[in-house]
């Protein structure tokens, strides 16, 4: 049948949420990412991956247009009624981006703006899910319509948002005022995150073996130098 125990042992390896996130930062390092912009992104997919939205799959689908690439800088005077990503990924400047975007929120109990050549929203969810347990909620609103929700007790979703190729302009909007549940394609309650953690995390294992493999640049070549350190294991003086 063509098909071994091995292979078999393959398809139903889980990871725990650590393992899942020190690859990611690895990969992410690997790929150029900064410290600290790598545990950023790192912990995007690791977040997607736990809540079942592909954190992984996604990741090895933006490697070639990741790798090398870093570029974070945001320009805040170009920043206004709306905002063009110029297709960079949500991954490099999402966090830098929202962090701002919040900063509004102190001034407006409610901000909008529109998004432009935003290719992977999906990456946004998670840092806005950092700000909904604060008690700011953000919608995604395409053509007058709801087409993501997060807030401190329920992230829905649309499936179209789960993508690496969003062609769609949209509006985000940040808010402090208590808005209605919205029931979409896919809907996770916050309070289930926890009990998900609990549990191992499976992902596409032809997309784990990419990203390890790129994880895999930063380990410290072996060499007689390095096998008297113990290839980087030094203690924290080091």
């Amino acid at each position: 049948m063509g098909f071994c125990y091995y292979e078999f042992l393959l398809i139903f390896v889980s990871y725990s949420y650590y393992e899942v996130y020190t690859n990611s930062q690895r990969a992410f390092s690997g790929l150029g990412f900064t410290h600290g912009a790598d545990e950023d992104a790192a912990y995007i997919t690791t977040w997607l991956e736990v809540c079942g939205l592909d954190g992984i799959k996604l990741l090895s689908l933006k490697i070639a247009e990741l790798d090398n690439t870093f570029n974070a800088i945001i320009d805040p005077s170009k920043i206004s009624s709306d905002f063009d990503f110029h297709n960079q990924s949500s991954l490099m400047i999402g966090p830098g981006l929202i962090d701002y975007l919040i900063s509004k929120i102190d001034i407006h109990n409610e901000f909008k703006i529109s998004f432009k050549n935003c290719n992977d929203p999906i990456f946004l969810i998670p840092l806005l899910y950092k700000y909904a347990k604060k008690n700011i909620s953000s919608q995604f609103i395409y053509n007058q319509k709801i087409n993501a929700q997060i807030t401190h007790n329920n992230i829905s979703i649309n499936k179209d948002i789960i993508s690496i190729n969003y062609q769609k302009d949209f509006e985000l909007m940040l808010t402090k005022k208590i808005i209605n549940k919205q029931k979409l394609d896919i809907n996770i309650q916050s309070s289930k995150i926890n009990e998900m953690l609990s549990h191992g995390i499976n992902p596409d294992v032809k997309s784990w073996d990419q990203i390890s493999k790129i994880a895999f640049r930063t380990f410290v070549p072996e060499s007689e130098e390095s096998r008297s350190k113990g290839a980087g294991g030094g203690d924290a003086n080091d």
